[in-house]
């Protein structure tokens, strides 16, 4: 099976990375900009293009971009006994538009190019329109991975946004509680013991046994002390209320 990815971006590198270790041939790499196309290919030896008119023909294209690059992409690959997937977590398979073979090839995980990834552990979940090609995209991922998971795009779109509350959402936190301890002159490493623990922790508990602070314990003095701490800071105070208010509410 060969494969060619359009796209240059995060989840397009991992791909290439996945493939490569597990012996995929990647065939092609297509990238509008030239210079982002090229630094994936000839890191990975592989030929690559800007120009969509000089796409190979291949068994199967992954569209690694943008949400919203994907229909117009879709629309000018004219290899009709060709797989045709895109990687997102939430747009239909119906973005897909063309006379090819349609479906999804989704990898829950946060991606960043020069972060190592175990890619076995990584699950994928799997769309197509028919069970041959399910059959065939369900092969691929099973290359990569021991966890496949066959899902259709409205249930794809929850997976997505529990994944935006536990990743990007808990991330943005991180950097709340960087600010806050640099403030007084720590680094950010002080914190990590602590985020190491609490993801660890979930893997025996469920989250709602796991939660600890002042919220889920009513500790009002404490609370309010912390407030008190973030008067200059509205946005984050305004997030501590919010957090606050939703914790103490699940645990009353």
């Amino acid at each position: 099976m060969t494969i060619s990815i359009l796209g240059s971006g995060n989840v397009a590198h991992h791909l290439v990375r996945a493939m490569i270790q597990n012996t995929i041939q990647v065939k092609q790499i297509y990238n509008r900009s030239l210079d982002k196309a090229a630094e994936l290919g000839e890191a990975n030896h592989i030929e690559y293009t800007d120009d969509i008119k000089k796409l190979q023909r291949a068994d199967v294209f992954i569209i690694a971009t943008a949400d919203d690059a994907i229909e117009e992409l879709s629309q000018q690959i004219p290899f009709p006994d060709a797989i045709v997937a895109h990687t997102s977590g939430t747009s239909s398979i119906e973005r897909l538009k063309g006379n090819f073979k349609k479906g999804v090839i989704y990898p829950l995980q946060t991606f960043s190019k020069d972060r190592y990834v175990k890619y076995d552990e990584i699950p994928f979940f799997i769309e197509a329109e028919n069970p041959e090609i399910l059959k065939a995209l369900k092969n691929l991922a099973k290359k990569i991975t021991h966890r496949v998971y066959e899902l259709n795009s409205e249930k794809r779109k929850e997976i997505h946004l529990a994944a935006v509350f536990v990743c990007n959402f808990v991330n943005y936190l991180y950097g709340i509680g960087k600010d806050l301890v640099e403030k007084e002159g720590l680094p950010f490493s002080v914190l990590q013991a602590l985020i190491l623990e609490t993801a660890e922790k979930i893997k025996e508990l469920n989250p709602y046994e796991a939660q600890t602070g002042p919220a889920v314990r009513g500790d009002e003095k404490t609370i309010a002390q912390h407030l008190e701490l973030l008067n200059d800071m509205p946005r984050k105070k305004a997030i501590y209320e919010l957090l606050t208010k939703s914790i103490q509410e699940k645990y009353t």
